[in-house]
């Protein structure tokens, strides 16, 4: 038996990109998505964001993209 990775699991980096998501929140897979650009399209259609970040992209679920971190609110 061969094994073969099927997919990619999307999951929220929080909503200051530094700390965990508080639902532990990923995006459902999908049957035909199988690379992290496909996964990350289905999440868009879901309400998730992309957000970029020096080295890295950090995705964000819904909730996580409406709370804001303590530092922004202050400004």
């Amino acid at each position: 038996m061969t094994a073969r990775p099927i997919g990619v699991e999307v999951s929220c980096d929080g909503p200051t990109g530094d700390d965990d998501c508080p639902d532990s929140a990923a995006i459902p897979a999908g049957f035909v998505s199988r690379t992290a650009r496909q996964v990350r399209a289905d999440g868009r259609r879901l309400g998730w964001t992309t957000r970029r970040a020096p080295g890295r992209l950090l995705d964000l679920c819904p909730n996580c993209r409406t709370t804001r971190a303590p530092e922004e609110t202050t400004r």
